[in-house]
């Protein structure tokens, strides 16, 4: 008998532990995402502030053409050169993340269809559907501004040698960046809103 007393605890234990281990499964992404929900809203405040400051350098990179100040032309054009570097750098790093949640959303949308064959729920694929898409968003807009930062590149001679249709061509190009700038952020921006969604769902 005791013996079966002990089998039995043992049956009724199972799963109380396995309520226990998904539990803390669930809180482990809970607190990973609500980390990850902090990091994009620094990111967003920080390229809020980009967004604006490349406008600035954009309108002045204007001005200075307009009056015909080719050496004021030239120091804002440096500006601008750096803040492209530095804007193509961080969208390879967003675009490498996205990457990375995609792979995490389909290796647990794989692992939701294994449960889903002994529990019988069907897993959610929205999320990998929209990680999926929010990767192929963000590895476009990277290629973009590597695009128009090559462009971009190979006029710098040109300017240096005071070249007006050099200095046309960099101005339309770096609107066209802007512009680029502003959609990219306004993505993230939505992004980061869907997140928390589906964080306030997950809870």
């Amino acid at each position: 008998m005791p013996r079966l007393d002990t089998v039995l605890v043992v049956l009724l234990a199972m799963p109380s532990v396995a309520f226990a281990s998904k539990a803390t499964v669930q809180n482990q992404e809970t607190r990973s995402e609500l980390r990850q929900d902090a990091a994009q809203r620094d990111w967003n405040e920080r390229d809020a502030r980009e967004v604006t400051d490349f406008a600035n350098l954009a309108a002045a990179l204007k001005d200075a053409g307009q009056d015909r100040m080719p050496r004021r032309y030239r120091d804002v054009n440096a500006r601008v050169q750096e803040a492209i570097t530095r804007e193509i750098g961080q969208a390879q790093v967003k675009s490498a993340q996205a990457a990375q949640e995609a792979r995490q959303s389909g290796r647990e949308l794989r692992a939701g269809r294994m449960d889903a064959s002994v529990t019988g729920e069907a897993p959610d694929m929205f999320d990998s559907r929209d990680d999926a898409r929010d990767c192929d968003n963000a590895l476009a807009r990277y290629e973009e501004m590597v695009r128009i930062g090559t462009m971009m590149a190979a006029l710098q001679n040109p300017i240096e040698r005071g070249d007006r249709a050099a200095m046309k061509r960099n101005l339309e190009l770096t609107d066209n960046f802007l512009g680029l700038l502003r959609r990219d952020f306004a993505a993230a921006r939505a992004e980061a809103a869907e997140d928390r969604v589906e964080l306030r769902e997950n809870r």
